[in-house]
């Protein structure tokens, strides 16, 4: 965290809120939840609990990418503890891929646990793997959104009645994680962050936790993360990756295929998995991938994309939801809310729509909404659906593109043939032909057919008559 943020943000910012009916605490089986929990176990009417705690629910939504050394510690140590006081433990899993049509699964509901599950019947991993994706490194964290955050608030708004407590193990140095946290406001949900407010770092967690368990424990967080990148944590992401193989090729398998429907996707941003793994000499990991590879069944993908244009500055000033005092001067001058310019608090609203598409709207320099459409053809081995790629190749105006591997002695390379290029502007097309593993199903998001055929119009026009970009001057 910057001196900016800690300036922004204190511990007096998020202060503990009122003991109420019931206390969640969201179990990540990481070292910092747990850490919570052991101590709320140590001393329950010392954090407005009852002495039975039958008050307190532990609850866990399952990403089916845990590492294991988490489930066992978490079965070893915390298990018997929350067996022998009693407390209700929770675990939950999405239930499909889409919550709205099928909610959530409940794996456990008991006070006698004897186990974590690792999976429901929807995971992370089998989301990623149908989608020719991975997590991204930048953004909202939108594969935590999914697995963890949109399941327990399902099942908060489902079992739980009336204001609770929902602790969350951020760390005294996470307060700007805990303020975005804050601002999504839910009903009842009164967030707590103990760590915060214990002023509790790292290093006092762990040490915690090492006198009372015995054991030097863990950060919990997917095998396929792209943060311990970003957190700085990359060494101990790769000394874990060595005690278990088969579940970083698992996600070196996933990085593969979805670099190979887009070259974009990495793991990391500056660097991809397979050459952290070749840096630290995890051979073990990568014979393993080597293998699937060469094994496992392939197809030939044909991937269309279409990346819309963004809206322009003009767009953004006068084209969205205003604020109050926007509305009331608008109207004391006598104007349509529509022809009084947007303020910095209107700009501020959490997505702004677009009432009035104009041409001024969009703005060929910045990008809009990615449509893609994934076409599976056939299901072959791996020489086959290279073969067949070849064959495709060699047709007049096709050449076949090789991408070199980039770990040497490894055949982790690619071959495509691009039919259609991005532009240097938007909106942009594009479309290939690929040989890639046969995890992902013929699909298309909704709209892609409309959005296609309206970029192939726009691009027509543009080659006949181009234009410059009008900018909110020259209005």
């Amino acid at each position: 965290m910057t001196s900016r943020q800690l300036t922004l943000f204190s511990p007096e910012a998020f202060p503990e809120p009122d003991p109420c009916g019931t206390t969640v605490v969201s179990w990540g089986l990481g070292a910092d939840s747990t850490a919570i929990i052991l101590r709320f176990l140590e001393n329950p009417t010392a954090y407005g609990l009852r002495p039975d705690l039958s008050d307190l629910v532990v609850i866990t939504a399952h990403t089916g990418m845990e590492w294991p050394d988490s489930i066992s510690l978490a079965e070893e140590h915390v298990l018997p503890r929350l067996r022998a006081h009693r407390v209700r433990y929770v675990q939950i899993a999405r239930g499909g891929a889409s919550i709205a049509q099928c909610g959530i699964e409940i794996l456990s509901d008991t006070r006698n646990p004897t186990r974590i599950h690792t999976s429901g019947r929807w995971s992370l991993l089998l989301d990623l793997r149908e989608s020719g994706t991975v997590p991204l490194y930048g953004g909202s964290r939108l594969c935590s959104v999914r697995a963890k955050g949109e399941p327990l608030d399902l099942w908060f708004k489902e079992h739980l009645a009336g204001p609770y407590r929902h602790v969350v193990g951020f760390e005294s140095g996470e307060m700007s994680r805990a303020a975005v946290d804050t601002s999504y406001p839910k009903p009842g949900r009164r967030p707590w962050y103990p760590l915060i407010n214990w002023g509790w770092d790292r290093p006092t967690l762990l040490a915690y936790l090492k006198s009372r368990l015995g054991v030097s424990y863990p950060k919990s967080f997917c095998w396929a993360c792209p943060y311990p990148v970003s957190s700085g944590s990359l060494p101990d992401h790769m000394a874990r990756s060595k005690r278990f193989p088969a579940q970083i090729a698992e996600a070196a398998m996933l990085e593969y295929t979805a670099q190979a429907l887009n070259p974009l996707f990495t793991l990391y941003a500056k660097s991809s998995l397979r050459e952290e793994l070749h840096r630290v000499g995890n051979t073990a990991a990568l014979d393993l991938l080597a293998e699937r590879l060469d094994t496992g069944p392939w197809s030939i993908y044909e991937v269309r994309r279409v990346l819309t244009a963004g809206r322009s500055e003009y767009c953004e000033t006068w084209h969205g939801p205003r604020c109050a005092p926007c509305v009331k001067k608008a109207k004391h001058l006598g104007l349509e809310v529509e022809e009084w310019s947007r303020c910095k608090d209107c700009r501020a609203i959490r997505k702004p729509l677009c009432r009035r598409r104009e041409p001024l709207c969009s703005d060929p320099q910045r990008k809009g909404t990615v449509w893609r459409s994934v076409h599976r053809v056939g299901v072959l081995p791996r020489r086959q659906a290279r073969a067949g790629l070849q064959r495709f190749a060699d047709r007049p105006g096709r050449t076949l593109e090789h991408t070199a591997s980039s770990v040497p002695g490894y055949d982790f390379g690619f071959e495509r043939v691009v039919t259609v290029r991005r532009g240097s502007s938007y909106p942009a097309m594009e479309r290939q032909f690929v040989a890639a593993p046969a995890s992902v199903p013929s699909k298309a998001r909704s709209g892609f057919k409309t959005a296609w055929e309206s970029a192939i119009e726009l691009r027509a026009a543009a080659e006949a008559r181009p234009l410059g970009p009008r900018t909110l001057a020259e209005m």
